[in-house]
């Protein structure tokens, strides 16, 4: 299992990185091109820098990232209480594009349900994906993931997107899961 720590503002350039190279590597078709090729380094930059300002505490909030060699390999994002139904949200969940099949989504997915249960015992647990994202959605599915709505969103780049949401009301269970090791060739 992959040491995984809390990000602090100082990671907000590396974590603004990533993420961009991760949406230019699956969201082709999903987003503008122009929009990945061009905003979304900066866009993704204030978004970390504006969440990352905060202490998570008083955001209800954590992050957790994984690095090798002082090099981010991995983040995920999730905030407490936010749905009255569903519970917390995994708002992102990112690895390196030449990383997945290793593992390190699994690690901080398990991770983020452990902080869910420990922050607020029998909350659920909810992620919204783009339902054309279907290597995430068959990751979030062999986790026990079960569909419960979608909505028509605006995405960052200012287009329609269509999302579903995925809930897991045991977080338990999907910790259970995340830490079942994956077959080879599976989606990290």
């Amino acid at each position: 299992m992959p040491l995984i720590e809390t990000a602090e503002f100082r990671h907000a350039e590396a974590i603004a990185a990533l993420h961009a190279a991760s949406w230019r590597a699956t969201y082709r078709g999903i987003l503008r091109d122009d929009f990945l090729d061009h905003a979304a380094s900066q866009a993704l930059l204030e978004l970390w820098r504006e969440r990352l300002r905060q202490p998570a505490a008083s955001a209800g909030r954590w992050i957790g990232r994984i690095e090798t060699d002082g090099a981010l390999e991995a983040f995920a994002c999730l905030f407490l209480d936010a749905d009255p139904r569903w519970g917390a949200v995994l708002d992102n969940l990112h690895v390196a594009p030449d990383l997945h099949g290793r593992g390190l989504g699994r690690a901080l997915i398990a991770a983020a349900a452990d902080w869910v249960m420990g922050e607020r015992p029998g909350s659920g647990l909810h992620l919204w994906v783009y339902s054309r994202n279907t290597p995430a959605r068959r990751f979030y599915e062999r986790l026990g993931g079960q569909l419960a709505g979608g909505k028509l969103g605006t995405a960052l780049d200012g287009g329609p997107v269509d999302t579903v949401r995925y809930v897991w009301p045991r977080p338990a269970e999907l910790a259970a899961a995340a830490r079942i090791p994956a077959r080879p060739g599976a989606a990290s």
